[in-house]
């Protein structure tokens, strides 16, 4: 199986043919509707997060998982998405994950049809 490498700009169409692709990426890949639920939360992300996979899906990534990511930069990109159904921007940024700040690079990236965003995080 083909490698596939963080921030590859044609990841949405592979994963769109190959959804079960999501849970071999060796980084976290979190699929968010329009509204910022959760639809996927692959194994990588489970393990970076320590949080179960099948416990996220369905919950309001910025108000349920990760309300530190409701700051200008990280929810204001992901409004654009919410607006437009548009989206492909790549940027550093700090979690507070249990009392400290975790460096990740996010990579988030619409679906083709506009429905779903994917958001791809590697720790940096």
């Amino acid at each position: 199986m083909e490698i596939i490498p963080f921030g590859s700009q044609d990841l949405d169409n592979i994963l769109n043919r190959e959804p079960q692709r999501a849970e071999y990426l060796p980084f976290g890949a979190v699929m968010l509707d329009r509204n910022g639920r959760i639809v996927k939360y692959n194994k990588a992300e489970g393990l970076i997060s320590s949080r179960t996979p099948e416990d996220m899906i369905g919950k309001d990534f910025f108000n349920d998982v990760a309300p530190c990511a409701k700051g200008k930069r990280f929810h204001g990109e992901f409004l654009k998405f919410h607006r437009t159904g548009q989206l492909n921007v790549m940027f550093d940024y700090k979690f507070a994950y249990k009392g400290a700040d975790v460096g990740v690079k996010i990579h988030l990236k619409a679906q083709p049809d506009g429905q779903n965003c994917w958001m791809f995080v590697k720790r940096t």
